[in-house]
C-alpha cells in the first residue's frame, strides 16, 4: 500500500508533464504548418521604380514671403 501511494504522485506528474509536452509540441507543429502553408507567397516581379526626385544640397525649396 505504501509503494502505491509513493508511485502514484510520480505517475501523475509524469502523465501531466507528458501531456503538456505533447500538446505544446503539436501546437508548435500546427503553427509552423500554417506559416509554411500561407506565409510564403510568390509575388510577381514588379517593374523597377522610376527614380524619385529629391533635393540635393545645391537646390532649395522655393520659399514665398
Amino acid at each position: 500500500m505504501i509503494v502505491i501511494s509513493f508511485f502514484m504522485p510520480l505517475i501523475l506528474c509524469f502523465t501531466v508533464l507528458a501531456s503538456v509536452s505533447i500538446g505544446v509540441l503539436f501546437a508548435y507543429a500546427a503553427v509552423l504548418g500554417i506559416l509554411y502553408s500561407f506565409g510564403r507567397t510568390t509575388q510577381p516581379q514588379l517593374a523597377p521604380e522610376r527614380p524619385r526626385l529629391v533635393l540635393v544640397p545645391t537646390q532649395n525649396h522655393a520659399s514665398g514671403d
